[in-house]
């Protein structure tokens, strides 16, 4: 067996066990939270799954990428919210807007096994397969069997077994050391190669793309402050181990290096947003943080 097979192998179980374990985690309350609001959910969807791979294409034609980074944040733009992503929600919403942030996180999971390969396509209709060639069914597969799948057995789990609970802890550090592992194992393997990666601009591209996804998603969210941190977040803040499962389908061998550094680069450039949610949330919610909700307009 390969090393990058094994790389493949601990990234796909790391999403896995990341999966399963917010499927566990799962309520009633945060199943129900955007279901129950289908304008919301199109909308939410929308902006994730097109106006998110529409603002990577522009991106790509107005700089001039190396083909894997490319890759990489087309990838990105496809993928599912990162299972992350409900934790780091945590200190910028109500316990409201948790709920949502949870709620957002399933139903970009469950729809993603339609909307990621869709996505894909458009992509490389916009772009070009001479640039981004992903076969759709491929992805459909890698989304199905890392995300769905645990999703579906993790609140089977979550319900059945509701003393399983105390392993999520475990888990989710075996899933975090396994990804930061598969990581370092990428970076190394390609480390001599990284400077063609880092073409002049790159980061500059980079950057203008998380600022206009986190715009799009707040300003199109409506005017609940909850919703629109939720959705600008979730719109920047895809899953890592999907995206460089489907990188490697190409024929872009750097591809999954870009995908790291380009989740890198939009944590570091989506933190004055963070910030800036986390501190008007203490100051509009002060004490009643996540008790109550503010007042909605």
């Amino acid at each position: 067996m390969s090393v990058q097979s094994l790389v493949l192998g601990g990234i796909t179980l790391s999403i896995f066990l990341t999966v399963l374990t917010q499927g566990m985690q799962a309520t009633v309350d945060s199943l129900r939270s955007l279901f129950a609001r289908p304008a919301q959910l199109v909308r939410a969807m929308l902006v994730m799954f097109v106006l998110g791979p529409a603002i990577a294409v522009l991106v790509c034609k107005l700089f001039s990428l190396h083909p894997a980074l490319i890759v990489a944040i087309v990838t990105l733009s496809v993928s599912p919210v990162g299972s992350a992503f409900t934790q780091a929600m945590l200190p910028l919403v109500t316990r409201e807007g948790s709920s949502r942030a949870h709620g957002l996180f399933f139903a970009s999971a469950v729809l993603s096994i339609v909307l990621t390969p869709l996505a894909v396509e458009g992509v490389q209709w916009s772009v070009g397969k001479s640039d981004v060639h992903i076969q759709p069914m491929a992805v459909a597969q890698v989304v199905a069997g890392s995300v769905l799948l645990p999703l579906a057995l993790g609140l089977a789990l979550g319900r059945a077994w509701p003393g399983g609970r105390r392993w999520i802890p475990a888990l989710e550090k075996l899933a975090s050391v396994l990804l930061l592992v598969c990581a370092v194992a990428i970076i190394a393997g390609a480390w001599s190669a990284m400077g063609s990666v880092m073409r002049y601009g790159t980061v500059t591209a980079l950057v203008v793309m998380v600022v206009l996804g986190l715009a799009s998603g707040h300003w199109l969210a409506g005017r609940d402050e909850d919703r629109r941190t939720v959705l600008a977040c979730a719109t920047v803040s895809r899953h890592p181990g999907v995206a460089v499962a489907v990188a490697s389908l190409t024929d872009q061998p750097l591809a999954p290096v870009g995908v790291l550094l380009a989740v890198l680069v939009s944590e570091l450039a989506s933190a004055p947003y963070k910030a800036w949610r986390k501190k008007r949330l203490t100051t509009v919610a002060g004490p009643s943080l996540h008790g109550t909700t503010e007042p909605r307009h």
